[in-house]
């Protein structure tokens, strides 16, 4: 088959406008209600040190680097700072197996017993 100019410029084209588009899309796998980009973003240390974060609002962005094997209703965030434990059960949704994936997590900075947790509203997984 032969291309004329004017078929591989459309072609060429085509091309071009799918990629860029897919890369200006800038969103990941969302899930819940995904990221709620008005919060704060935060590391995990803040919330070990700022004793008046609890009970706040905040978004945090690390890896998935443990998950819950039955159901996705859990996951453990890392950042560079250290990791928290990220509840999803509470606001009824799940993530699939997706270890070692970028993440970040909105929702409500929350302590049970001498731990610290991330009730999550939204995730969004890249």
């Amino acid at each position: 088959m032969i291309w004329s100019t004017k078929s591989r410029f459309w072609a060429f084209f085509l091309l071009f406008a799918s990629l860029v588009l897919g890369a200006c899309s800038g969103g990941g796998e969302k899930y819940g209600a995904g990221v709620d980009t008005s919060l704060p973003v935060v590391q995990v240390k803040d919330i070990f040190f700022q004793q008046d974060i609890v009970g706040q609002r905040v978004t945090l962005e690390g890896r998935i680097v443990g998950q819950c094997a039955s159901n996705g209703c859990w996951f453990n965030l890392q950042d560079d700072t250290g990791h928290i434990f990220v509840d999803l059960s509470r606001n009824g949704f799940e993530l699939p197996s997706l270890p070692n994936r970028p993440v970040k997590a909105s929702g409500t900075v929350a302590r049970s017993k001498q731990a610290f947790m991330l009730i999550a509203s939204g995730v969004e997984v890249q």
